[in-house]
């Protein structure tokens, strides 16, 4: 498959614009020595600025939730440990201790470009960016949304790992975005559930 860039011209194509609506809650797992549920970094990852050469202090952030307590799991710890494995999954009970869940509410509403279903097709985006199976490509194509002239808050799209819905929130959007609660990821509501239907084995570490 040709890993076709941003054409020339993008910044001014109409996008698929999804608006998620204030009061909708999301979930992010994040390593709990960083106190902040809503911090981010600017290293290498999915959707992250790729101008490397620039100073981090003119590269865009990118913030990640997850519509499930699933997709958070999946994305932020499992990811691909279960590949080419048979029967339950060993999982270290620090994993889950080292780690917190934060409940994150739309303060108000996001315009997120829309790759799921339809509309990566739609806007000429070629399918690899939504899978991110090349980061490179999706990385460069998080750019040219980021400078369009629409200035959209981010991306949301399907999780490769479960199709749940993701959305990667640019940082210029954070401000749109508050904590209702967070804790432990051990805590998390229905984590126990998710653990169950992802064979996951929990041993001590």
């Amino acid at each position: 498959m040709a890993k076709t860039p941003p054409p020339k011209g993008f910044a001014e194509a109409p996008l698929r614009i999804y608006e998620v609506p204030s009061g909708q809650v999301s979930g992010r797992i994040y390593l709990g020595r960083y106190p902040e549920p809503l911090g981010y970094g600017k290293t290498p990852n999915r959707f992250s600025d790729p101008r490397r050469r620039r100073k981090p202090a003119n590269r865009f952030g990118v913030l990640y939730l997850g519509e499930t307590v699933k997709v958070c799991f999946l994305e932020a710890v499992l990811r691909d440990q279960r590949d080419g494995t048979i029967g339950d999954q060993p999982s270290g009970m620090s994993e889950l201790y080292d780690r917190h869940y934060a409940e994150i509410e739309i303060a108000n509403p996001l315009a997120m470009v829309d790759l799921r279903d339809d509309g990566a097709i739609v806007m000429g985006v070629p399918t690899d960016v939504a899978k991110a199976s090349t980061q490179t490509l999706a990385r460069a194509w998080s750019l040219a949304f980021y400078d369009h002239k629409d200035e959209p808050d981010g991306i949301t799209y399907p999780s490769r790992l479960n199709g749940h819905t993701s959305l990667a929130v640019f940082d210029r959007a954070i401000r749109k975005l508050r904590v209702r609660q967070k804790m432990q990821l051990i805590g998390a509501p229905g984590l126990a559930s998710v653990l169950d239907d992802l064979k996951v084995a929990l041993v001590d570490s």
